[in-house]
Formats: structure tokens, C-alpha cells, sequence
């Protein structure tokens, strides 16, 4: 037996709730999909995404990660790291090599001062065989010729006061030294290689005499007989002395430019 009371409407679906029209189905969107979706179909559901991505960085993120790159004053990362580290290459290197410079230049500068205090000059003892090379003053040398021709040269040696005080090691005097010479102007050298005895640069006929002077008073003989003097010789000489017995003046050719001086017997 059927209810007598009238029906009630049912509540239809929320697709169709507000009209019964006919629809028309989309050209698209009825492909097969597996994916499950919840009974409502008020609020649409995204396809489910992996948990997370890790990048490079260690971060999370999706597949495709659109963020702009980081940038450092005005440079990506790569970039920032490799100019980062070529400026601290160069300082470091500009750093090493100041300090190893600034090491050998204090380095020189003692070792200069070092010698300098270690290595005082020392008086040189000139043998009578040796060269003597007298200081070298500012100006050139110069002959008292002709003015001094034929005049007769006492070597400062005789002037001695005392000449008793003044010994040599084995206590024997210079009395038998040659100390007397007389000056020639413009001769010819008489001192070949084997007479020679030294040769000096001096810077007057004078000091050429000495010379020849000191040699026998230091040996306490005669034994250097003449000495030449040529004042436009270059160096390392241009002061002779030699050993020539007997040697008289008027037996040299005359010769412009050299000056010879010969013992006094």
C-alpha cells in the first residue's frame, strides 16, 4: 500500500542543483586519469608533487626552480668567488715578495756595515821590489823643468835631526844611504828592464827623487843610482829608478819631456 503522503523533493547533486538544462561536454579534459580525487567536487585537488628536491645547495626545491640566481656586488656566486680569489692571490703575493725584498735589502745593509767596521785600511809595506802608487790628489802632475837643470837635490831624508835615534832593526845607522842628487832636464831614459829596480806615479820631479831616496836610505846604501821622471806618462807609472853604476848625465841624448836625476857619488 503506497504512503499517502506526498514525497519530498531530494537535494540533487551541487552540479546540479541550480538547473536541470542539458550541458554540453568540454572538447577536452575527458582523457583517462588515474589519479584519485576526493568525493567533493568543490574544491579541485593538484596532482601530487615529489616530497622534496634537494638542490646543489642543499636547499628544497622543486623540479624546475625559476628563482633568480644570488648575486654579490653585482656578481653571480661563481663569479664573486673566483675575483675573491684572485684579489687575495695577489695581495699575498704582494705581501711575501715586500717582506722577502725588505729582508735582503736589511740584510745587505748590515753585511756593508759589517765590513766596513771589520775591514779598516791598513798601512801598505812596500817592499823596495814593489810598485808605489802615491794618493791620488785632484791635480796633474808637474815638472819643475828647466828651472831645476843641473841643480843639485838633498833628499828630506838628511834632514833628519837625529839621525842616531832613528835606526833600523839591527841597529845600524843610514850613513852610508845615498841621498844627494842632481837634477837634468830633457834626457833620454837611461833604465832598461834589467836595471830597474820600481817604478811609482808621482806628481813632481821631486817626488820621483825621493822615491830613489828612500829606497837607499831604507837599505842603507847606494844602490839606486838614477831616477827618471816623465810628467805626461799615464798611469800606473811614470817614475823610474834603477841601478845604473857611474852613470853620467852627458852620455843621454836629450829628449823633450823626461827628466832624469842621477846619485851624487
Amino acid at each position: 500500500m503506497m504512503d499517502p503522503s506526498p514525497s519530498l523533493p531530494q537535494r540533487m547533486s551541487a552540479l546540479y542543483q541550480y538547473h536541470n538544462a542539458p550541458e554540453v561536454a568540454p572538447a577536452h579534459g575527458l582523457e583517462y586519469d588515474d589519479n584519485v580525487y576526493p568525493s567533493s567536487d568543490k574544491y579541485p585537488v593538484l596532482r601530487e608533487l615529489p616530497a622534496s628536491v634537494h638542490d646543489r645547495y642543499g636547499r628544497h626545491a622543486f623540479d624546475n626552480d625559476n628563482r633568480p640566481p644570488r648575486i654579490i656586488f653585482g656578481m653571480k656566486i661563481k663569479t664573486f668567488l673566483i675575483v675573491a680569489a684572485i684579489m687575495i692571490l695577489i695581495v699575498v703575493g704582494a705581501a711575501v715578495g715586500g717582506a722577502v725584498g725588505g729582508k735582503q735589502l736589511r740584510d745587505q745593509h748590515e753585511a756593508d756595515i759589517f765590513n766596513n767596521a771589520t775591514s779598516p785600511s791598513r798601512p801598505s809595506t812596500a817592499s823596495a821590489s814593489s810598485t808605489y802608487n802615491a794618493p791620488i790628489p785632484t791635480y796633474e802632475p808637474l815638472s819643475d823643468c828647466p828651472d831645476s837643470d843641473n841643480t843639485l837635490y838633498t833628499s828630506s831624508f838628511a834632514h833628519i835631526s837625529d839621525t842616531s835615534t832613528l835606526t833600523t832593526s839591527s841597529n845600524t845607522s843610514h850613513a852610508s844611504a845615498g841621498l844627494s842628487f842632481t837634477k837634468h832636464c830633457a834626457l833620454s831614459n837611461p833604465i832598461t828592464d834589467t836595471a830597474k829596480l820600481t817604478s811609482a806615479f808621482v806628481y813632481s820631479f821631486s817626488d820621483c827623487v825621493e822615491v830613489c831616496a828612500a829606497y837607499n836610505y831604507w837599505a842603507d846604501s847606494s844602490e839606486c843610482s838614477v831616477a827618471v821622471y816623465q810628467s805626461n806618462a799615464t798611469r800606473p807609472a811614470n817614475c823610474w829608478i834603477g841601478k845604473i853604476p857611474e852613470l853620467k848625465a852627458g852620455s843621454l841624448k836629450p829628449k823633450d819631456g823626461i827628466d832624469v836625476a842621477t846619485l851624487e857619488e
